[in-house]
């Protein structure tokens, strides 16, 4: 192979890697996207060694997380490169997997790939540091008509689906399979997605009347001197304009704390507790709580109709390196960690509040991009989850948008509304039939109201089961890789005198 051709090869990878990448907001061009899945498996499939398939996938995963990921470039460079480096050893070992097998039996080498893609996507959302669940290829499936079947197995077993049907297609493209499999699948895609929409996963039961405050802030990203307390001040004045009649009040993440903190501050907190009275409703304030010099904790604090904290749901994932520092001598002398001083005291419970006989679970800005936190609440019994985020330090980037697809995609997972509440980022209520309405501006000041229903069915297969799909065919690709092994060691020993 010359270097021409090596170097053609490489920039293909990347090329692929970005079009995967289109299949995200801004852009959902989804289709598109999917080639871009095609191309990786090609790439690994026909690559002459397996150093060429390892860095066809690594080349792949660096440009398909540098494109989600830049909205990142509004925080820290330093935060952005690493971040996206080691997410893309990811894909490596997706391209370890499928080269392995690239001679095998079609069927086993469909198996390769999209079970070491359920492997390393499995990983990935777990380490390091409690790993990072933003670009899951499941995900781009919310934008189509193939939404609601998300209620069975979910984005992960999406993602499974899609690498599978990408490596039948490469099968077919190098003949070693017949055009009629890739039909056939296709065919069953459509199957599902057409039995997803019939009989789609939406509740249907009680509704309640909810109103988002975006207080936004008068300095995002910048960490102008009251901050806080100018946020708290915008927050409070525009529920003051609000008129009686709702049922809940929601106040995003980061919308209290500091010398605001309700539950450090008796004016705060009788402010607060006044506006739940006069509206005879439930509110709930985000907001950080002081816990020492070296120590805080990032929480959700409702108020009941009678202006009395009736519950507080605390943080259980910090963001890394944003709300904590892992092993902070290690990297305390990055000049950027300055603005983390603290680390953030996990919470440990999930709490469930009862609003009028409607129970609802809540989860903070980080946690909403990991299924098994809201998957966890409605499991417990929540009807609805409300989604509290901040959002300030990505300025005008897609970061909003990308994080409501992910919201929209939960939504027909669990078969609940979420209430998606930012403080200068895009509110929305986001639909389990996937409408997206009542979406704000970025950096907008003001407020959105709607009816969100109670899901009264049984809960989603999605929410019973989790990943199976994904862990069946993870387990399905390690037991594969064991048989290869096992079956190599006897053959060596067969050969040996």
């Amino acid at each position: 192979m010359t270097w021409i051709t090596r170097l053609a090869r490489l920039a293909a990878a990347a090329v692929g890697g970005i079009l995967l990448a289109l299949g995200y907001p801004p852009f959902e061009w989804t289709t598109l996207s999917w080639s871009g899945l095609i191309a990786l498996v090609w790439l690994v499939a026909t690559a002459p060694t397996r150093r060429m398939a390892l860095w066809s996938g690594y080349l792949f995963g660096l440009a398909y997380f540098a494109v989600i990921l830049s909205w990142l470039i509004e925080v820290e460079l330093i935060a952005y490169y690493p971040l996206a480096m080691v997410q893309a050893v990811a894909v490596v070992l997706m391209a370890a997997g499928t080269y392995r097998y690239k001679d095998a039996r079609p069927w086993i080498f469909v198996l390769a790939a999209a079970g070491s893609g359920a492997l390393a996507e499995f990983l990935r959302v777990r380490w390091p540091f409690g790993g990072f669940p933003w670009g899951s290829i499941g995900v781009t499936v919310g934008a189509t008509p193939l939404r609601p079947s998300a209620q069975w197995f979910g984005a992960t077993g999406w993602g499974v689906i899609l690498t599978a049907m990408s490596a039948v297609a490469v099968m077919v493209v190098l003949r070693r399979m017949s055009w009629k499999v890739l039909a056939g699948g296709a065919i069953a895609l459509c199957v599902t997605g057409l039995a997803g929409n019939l009989w789609p996963a939406v509740p249907d039961g009680e509704t309640r009347t909810i109103t988002i405050v975006q207080g936004n802030s008068p300095c995002p990203g910048t960490r102008c001197p009251g901050e806080r307390q100018l946020i708290y001040e915008s927050h409070l004045a525009l529920t003051q304009g609000l008129t009686p009649g709702v049922d809940l009040v929601v106040w995003p993440e980061s919308s209290t704390g500091g010398r605001s903190d309700p539950l450090r501050n008796p004016t705060v907190q009788g402010a607060i507790g006044s506006e739940a009275i006069r509206l005879d409703t439930m509110v709930l304030v985000g907001g950080d709580l002081d816990a020492g010099p070296d120590h805080f904790q990032n929480v959700n604090t409702v108020f009941g109709p009678d202006g009395s904290i009736v519950g507080k749901y605390h943080k259980r994932h910090p963001v890394p390196f944003g709300e904590y520092v892992p092993i902070r001598p290690l990297f305390e002398r990055v000049p950027a960690l300055d603005r983390v001083p603290r680390d953030m005291i996990r919470g440990d419970t999930q709490a469930l509040f009862d609003l009028g006989g409607i129970p609802f679970g809540t989860v903070i800005s980080y946690e909403g991009a990991y299924a098994r936190y809201e998957r966890q609440a409605v499991r417990s019994g929540a009807a609805f989850i409300v989604l509290a985020t901040n959002e300030a330090s990505f300025g005008e980037s897609q970061a909003s948008d990308q994080f409501i697809a992910i919201s929209r995609t939960r939504a027909a997972e669990l078969g609940v509304d979420i209430v998606h509440a930012a403080v200068t980022g895009r509110s929305a209520f986001v639909r389990a039939d996937g409408r997206v309405d009542a979406l704000t501006d970025l950096f907008e000041t003001t407020t959105v109201t709607a009816t969100v229903p109670a899901r009264s069915a049984g809960p989603t297969l999605y929410v019973r089961w989790g990943d199976w799909l994904q862990v069946t065919a993870m387990i399905a690709f390690l037991v594969l890789v064991a048989h290869t092994w096992f079956a190599d060691r006897r053959q060596t020993g067969a050969k040996t005198p």
